[in-house]
């Protein structure tokens, strides 16, 4: 079975994700996924809900420098604030995402936590299996 991986993202990156301009989030970290694996997005303070979801194309791992010039028009960020973030990491990390959707209605963290009581949203990701997500209303592909 394939992984399901919840990414936290800043509001307006999901907008950006979602309306198809960022194609590629960026990490100071690669998470343990493959090609086609599910990406459950979940916009940050002040939305605090699940908006959308994609698939992973693929993950790349190079040096900031290397990213930012091969890949800058699809990250969906200014070049000071990418180098601001990278600025004490050797290496950035891309998650390659496709088949991007939008949910018709977003599920609150509140909503979420009535399934899943323990439930706090990831510091960047985190995994989750298929019936957690059931158990949210989120109506997934099987695999």
């Amino acid at each position: 079975m394939s992984k399901v991986l919840l990414i936290s993202v800043r509001p307006e990156f999901a907008e950006k994700i979602l309306n198809g301009t960022k194609t590629i989030e960026l990490r100071k970290s690669s998470p343990n996924v493959s090609i086609g694996d599910l990406v459950i997005i979940y916009s940050t303070l002040p939305e605090k809900a699940i908006v959308g979801t994609c698939v992973v194309q693929g993950i790349m791992k190079k040096s900031p420098q290397q990213f930012w010039r091969s890949h800058s028009r699809k990250m969906g960020i200014d070049r000071k604030r990418y180098f601001e973030y990278f600025k004490h990491s050797s290496f950035a990390v891309g998650i390659v995402l496709t088949s991007i959707e939008k949910l018709d209605e977003k599920v609150s963290l509140d909503l979420v936590r009535k399934s899943i009581p323990k439930f706090s949203p990831p510091q960047t990701f985190r995994y989750l299996d298929r019936s957690q997500i059931a158990s949210v209303g989120l109506m997934l592909q099987q695999d």
